[in-house]
């Protein structure tokens, strides 16, 4: 525990010293800024939904990226691979530092765009704050996941690109049925839908099997990838 501990403290202190909480923040307070000036309250959640998958999940996995193809390049994540830290503590660290660096984005977009509407006075009706949270904390991880799965198996950024953008193409679609323009429930299959699903939740409410799905499924998706990415990991990392 103590290994795995300072492990994420050493992932958070570089992915600072490398400006990547400063474009998280900076990003974040950008996009709160636009949603609470251009996105009106009736249409807060949808915009809320699109916005996780499109701008957040794609910065996620761009995360991700930065930070194995940077340890590949320098050679650091072949070191970890002889030192006392297990390969499962290091991939338990890029992912505990990593959902942090994303969430904390996540929150500062849409907590402040709530907050920017309530000192505008703007009639809001306050999300389930416990609901909307952990609906992000899980979207982050799962793209965090994902993210590790795709970048293991790339030695370049430019190799990356056209994967992850195809990979983003594909989670975003579901989408489609949260905007009501299918409602086929093949949508509610993929990774994305279920902690979606969540958080519309947070400020509409579900039904009983709403949330039975949401939360249900969102655990048996996170032990899945993580197993994915462990194996993926050794595969492509440990075994090269």
């Amino acid at each position: 525990m103590n290994r795995l501990m300072r492990a994420i403290k050493t992932d958070v202190i570089v992915q600072f010293r490398n400006g990547l909480y400063h474009v998280g923040l900076g990003v974040g307070i950008i996009t709160a800024i636009i949603i609470s000036q251009l996105i009106g309250i009736e249409a807060m959640s949808l915009a809320m939904a699109g916005i996780m998958i499109l701008v957040v999940g794609a910065s996620t996995v761009l995360y991700v990226a930065a930070m194995i193809l940077f340890e590949q390049d320098e050679g650091t994540i072949y070191a970890t691979l002889i030192s006392p830290l297990t390969h499962g503590e290091y991939l338990a660290a890029k992912i505990t530092s990593l959902a942090i660096l994303a969430s904390l984005e996540a929150m500062t977009m849409f907590y402040g765009a709530i907050l920017i509407m309530y000192f505008q006075a703007v009639d809001i009706i306050l999300p389930n704050f416990f609901i909307l949270t952990l609906s992000l904390l899980t979207i982050c991880v799962i793209f965090v996941l994902m993210g590790i799965i795709l970048v293991v198996r790339h030695k370049k950024i430019t190799d990356f690109i056209m994967p992850m953008a195809g990979l983003m193409l594909i989670l975003s679609l579901p989408i489609l049925y949260f905007i009501g323009i299918s409602d086929h429930w093949l949508w509610l299959i993929f990774p994305i839908s279920p902690p979606t699903m969540l958080m519309l939740g947070a400020f509409d409410g579900l039904e009983n099997w709403q949330y039975i799905y949401g939360i249900g499924y969102s655990l048996l998706l996170l032990i899945g990838l993580s197993i994915w990415a462990q194996k993926a990991f050794a595969k492509h990392i440990v075994g090269a």
